[in-house]
């Protein structure tokens, strides 16, 4: 028998074998949302997975960042069986999140009609009526290499000889048809009953429940300049040959992971000097360029290397901080549990900063506040400014996209750019890597150099960080006049070398120790490289160290 600690702290009994899905059916009343992943001893645990030894019992719910993984993962599995029983002939790829729904594309450029996707429609909501199981299996590694080599996805058989480790692999069936994927699944195709098929560009869009609901569909609101950004990337790193992992580990084991550090990063050379060209063939009419993006975006030095760029294009960039027009303290606003709120948008005064805009592009000198964060206080030291003929305001921040923060500025005056990180990168076609959780990577290191934060403190912060891009930076997306993508497509193999060890100093009994042990499982599939050829001026610099710009760091 089985000693196991449950969620509500009863130590129970079990046979040995016995599934957590079996034991969660006994917590029904102790959670209000459907169960969907379980957690045994700190460490993501499919729910079918049978238990061998004592240990602590929790689950995972839907209602978080790691369940509807789960449910959009399972989601995907069931979609991919609909089109390898009625369109075989059709070839995936999973590329990347818009929004609350997931794009895949197509490949060998066939075109599947309304019809085709209602036919897969039905097909799938018959699965999911049916209860079919979603069957959790393993097989040995010498199985798993001998599948790959009859399907010929030499991909997968590559990133399974760079993945050191078991010998038994974890995969899943749905009836006949089996495949690897990186997470849980669900136990059946029954939890799956809100989704949406709806052609787009060169293939499909799977929309799916957003946080807020499993039991409602929101209508999909497409982002035709994200997605363009996301492709532009992914073709490029396609025909350099380096857009999955397994392509990457190659080119490292080669040795030419110095080419393509260089390459990469004259591609961002090359667009980041593109943009200069539009703010100086603007003639003139450009004076304030406004920066945003999401968390470890990279945008502090996306905003220096820009100002590079114009200054050779003539131009005299005037750096402004919108943190310096941040309330005195006690006008701050405050969120529900009363602790001070500096991620919303009313934190900063909006009325002082757009009259100083105002007055500044009128060209009139200005007294410039600077934030005192020990005291919470404005406070003014003597900087003055007073814009020259050919000067333009530089000003980078979460709300630089919002339009409160520069209402007083004409439209053709200002210049909105989005950044953000979207990898191409994949671990294979059917198993893609988060923009988020590279993001996450980017800033467990650059918190542990710059911010004496150990990585358990950046992981408990991070569902916080997640909420206010939620409401702060991501609906301003849009509104950009132009988007940057910052991500390398090298950068998951270099921060492997800082992050690995970070992560393994969280201890099994903290509460992100489940996150922790899932970015370190997405590591272990990537060989690490050495950083030494990164150029000093690049956005990777940010995080890791070592950046010319650290005096703004």
């Amino acid at each position: 028998m089985l000693k196991l600690t449950l969620p509500n702290g009863i130590i129970k009994e079990y046979p040995e074998g016995i599934t957590l899905l079996e034991v969660s059916r006994e917590l029904n009343d102790f959670y209000s949302q459907p169960v969907v992943e379980g957690i045994f001893n700190g460490v993501g645990t499919d729910l079918q997975k049978p238990l061998h030894s004592d240990g602590i019992v929790d689950f995972i719910t839907w209602d978080t960042e790691e369940g509807r993984r789960v449910y959009v993962r399972s989601l995907l599995f069931l979609f991919l069986y609909a089109i390898k029983t009625l369109r075989p002939e059709v070839q995936l790829e999973v590329c990347n999140s818009i929004g609350s729904a997931l794009y895949c594309d197509i490949t060998n450029g066939i075109v599947l009609s309304k019809y085709d996707l209602r036919d897969i429609d039905l097909f799938m909501r018959k699965l999911i009526a049916a209860q079919e199981p979603i069957v959790y299996s393993t097989i040995s590694r010498a199985e798993a290499e001998k599948i790959l080599v009859e399907r010929r996805e030499d991909d997968r058989l590559q990133l399974l000889g760079n993945t050191p480790g078991a010998q038994t692999l974890t995969v899943y069936k749905l009836r006949d048809y089996m495949e690897y994927f990186f997470g849980a699944m669900m136990p059946d195709c029954s939890y799956l009953k809100q989704f949406e098929l709806i052609n787009y560009e060169n293939g499909i869009i799977i929309n799916y429940p957003d946080k807020c609901c499993m039991d409602r569909l929101d209508k999909f609101e497409p982002s035709d300049a994200l997605n363009g950004m996301f492709h532009e990337l992914q073709d490029w790193s396609a025909k350099i040959n380096c857009n999955t992992v397994a392509k990457l580990n190659r080119i490292i084991s080669c040795g030419y992971a110095n080419g393509i550090i260089q390459v990469a990063e004259a591609l961002h050379e090359k667009k980041i000097a593109g943009i200069a060209d539009k703010i100086a063939a603007s003639n003139k009419d450009v004076r304030l360029v406004l920066i945003a993006g999401p968390s470890s975006s990279g945008k502090t030095t996306f905003a220096q290397r820009l100002s590079i760029q114009m200054v050779v294009n003539g131009l005299r960039p005037v750096p402004v901080s919108m943190d310096d027009y941040f309330k005195d303290r006690h006008d701050t606003p405050r969120k529900p549990d009363g602790t001070f709120d500096f991620e919303s948008v009313d934190a900063v005064d909006l009325e002082l900063f757009n009259d100083h805009l105002r007055r500044l592009l009128a060209g009139e000198c200005v007294k410039m506040p600077k934030y005192n964060f020990r005291s919470g206080m404005r406070e003014y030291r003597g900087r003055e400014i007073q814009l020259g003929e050919n000067d333009v305001l530089v000003v980078e921040g979460i709300h630089a996209l919002n339009e409160r923060i520069s209402e007083a500025v004409p439209a053709n005056n200002k210049m909105k750019i989005y950044i953000s990180a979207l990898t191409p990168m994949q671990l294979d076609s059917y198993n893609r890597i988060h923009t988020t959780d590279m993001r996450l990577l980017r800033r467990i290191v650059r918190d542990s150099q710059f911010r004496s934060h150990d990585a358990l403190m950046t992981l408990k912060l991070w569902d916080d960080v997640r909420r206010g891009e939620e409401q702060y930076v991501f609906p301003f997306q849009d509104s950009a006049d132009i988007m940057f993508n910052t991500s390398l497509v090298y950068e998951f193999a270099v921060l492997k070398k800082y992050a690995e060890p970070l992560l393994k100093l969280i201890q099994p009994d903290e509460t992100v120790y489940t996150r922790a042990q899932r970015l370190l499982e997405l590591l272990s599939h990537v060989r690490g490289m050495d950083d030494a050829a990164i150029p000093t001026n690049s956005i990777l610099r940010e995080f890791i160290g070592g950046s010319i710009f650290k005096e703004a760091l």
